[in-house]
């Protein structure tokens, strides 16, 4: 199949991409950093400063198919986070993972690239997405509009698997005394009055939307973690246990990544009234330890 994007409608330092068939993306280039985008899931792929380490974590087993979700980058949740609430057959985690989205813009900066993409409507719902790529990280917006004549309910989150250097020396700080939802024992309380270190499987859902930070010791680099939008902070690790039963990730991906979501989960769901919109997004910063 041919490229939904022309060349000739991008800018320097963009190209059009074919990351496997009915998979086109972008890939970016600039003096301070390299980026992929795939159209498919409207998913950002990877970030990485030049002479530094990635941002974010792709499974070198990720699956890149049509009607498959790709695992790693940042995948999209959208128009609900985790199982559907009514209707089980439904897909997890709702249907922009595994849309085509299309580009509405690409644009350079001094400092690097701003795309925009349109993405799938689910009832009355559209959704869209705003991608800035600068030489010192990235931040993503995902806009969720309601073209109907009543109010309509929405959870989301932006799935960025974070990469780190090994995830048994992480610290993740910013969610201290949080109330917390442990979704694997269902069970609710609070987090240490500490920094979040990592020794089992996690899957929670914070009830905190506070600006973060991601010290990794092994890189010797700390990850500026903000979000707006949202009151949920999604934090999730399989672990080791959970690694061996993921087919689309190495047995040891587990100490490579930390997810650390933006959402609108739980509690932290959305209405969105009538002809309004809502949009939820996460800024990466990287810094030096």
């Amino acid at each position: 199949m041919s490229h939904p994007v022309h060349p000739d409608l991008l800018p320097a330092g963009v190209r059009a991409i074919e990351l496997a068939p009915g998979v086109p993306g972008l890939a970016f280039t600039h003096p301070a950093f390299s980026a992929s985008l795939s159209l498919y899931g409207g998913q950002l792929l990877g970030f990485t400063p030049h002479g530094g380490q990635p941002l974010f974590y792709l499974s070198p087993a990720a699956i890149l198919q049509p009607g498959k979700a790709i695992r790693g980058g940042v995948p999209l949740c959208w128009p609900w986070f985790g199982k559907h609430a009514s209707d089980a057959s439904l897909p997890q985690h709702g249907v922009a993972r595994t849309a085509q989205w299309t580009v509405n813009a690409v644009a350079r900066s001094e400092r690097g690239f701003h795309v925009k993409l349109n993405g799938p409507r689910y009832g009355e719902l559209s959704s869209s997405l705003s991608l800035v790529l600068e030489d010192n990280g990235v931040s993503l917006a995902l806009t969720t509009r309601n073209h109907g004549k009543t109010s309509a309910s929405v959870s989301a989150a932006l799935h960025s698997y974070i990469a780190v250097g090994d995830l048994r020396q992480v610290a993740l700080s910013g969610l201290e005394n949080a109330a917390c939802h442990d979704k694997l024992t269902d069970t609710h309380g609070t987090l240490p009055a500490t920094p979040w270190r990592f020794a089992a499987a996690t899957d929670a859902v914070v009830s905190s939307g506070a600006a973060l930070q991601l010290h990794d010791e092994a890189w010797q680099r700390t990850l500026a973690i903000s979000s707006s939008g949202s009151a949920s902070t999604v934090v999730w690790t399989p672990w080791q246990s959970g690694a061996a039963a993921l087919a689309d990730l190495p047995d040891d991906g587990w100490q490579h990544f930390l997810c650390v979501e933006a959402a609108n989960a739980g509690a932290d769901r959305r209405d969105i009234a009538a002809g309004d919109s809502h949009t939820l997004a996460q800024h990466l910063r990287l810094q030096q330890v």
